[in-house]
């Protein structure tokens, strides 16, 4: 499986926030930006469509930025991955689908369904700590 630019933009974001959300304090985009490898640009069009999508909200003014939407625990990885992916259905492209391009399909269908059950069990919660304990230095005496 390989994740989109978008996506991977996305979920560093939303991760971020997550970190940032005991702050209770909204993150700027520039904030968020300089904290992660994210093209501006490309930053400010991903976070309006998770901002439409209901993961974030937006502040405006000097002390504005964008925070989540409800708590980190309650946002999955599938979650993201359908804002940002789309949740269609597979579906075969011949005119007239073959049993074996129907059973194919059906296959490829099901392997999805019991992918994004396991990425709902996966929370941005769950990724920011795993990040931090990342971070932490360790030290030895």
């Amino acid at each position: 499986m390989k994740l989109s630019a978008k996506t991977e933009y996305a979920l560093l974001a939303l991760i971020q926030l997550a970190e940032d959300h005991a702050q209770g304090q909204p993150a700027s985009m520039r904030a968020l930006a300089e904290r992660q490898p994210i093209p501006d640009g490309f930053l400010v069009q991903i976070l309006q469509e998770l901002r439409r999508a209901g993961l974030v909200t937006s502040t405006r003014g000097a002390c504005g930025g964008y925070r989540l939407a409800r708590p980190a625990a309650e946002i999955s990885l599938c979650d993201v991955l359908c804002v940002m992916d789309g949740d269609d259905p597979l579906r075969s492209n011949l005119a007239n689908p073959t049993p074996l391009a129907e059973v194919l399909v059906d296959e490829l269908e099901e392997a999805r369904r019991r992918w994004q059950e396991q990425l709902r069990e996966v929370t941005l919660e769950d990724l920011a700590s795993r990040a931090a304990e990342l971070g932490s230095p360790m030290w030895y005496i």
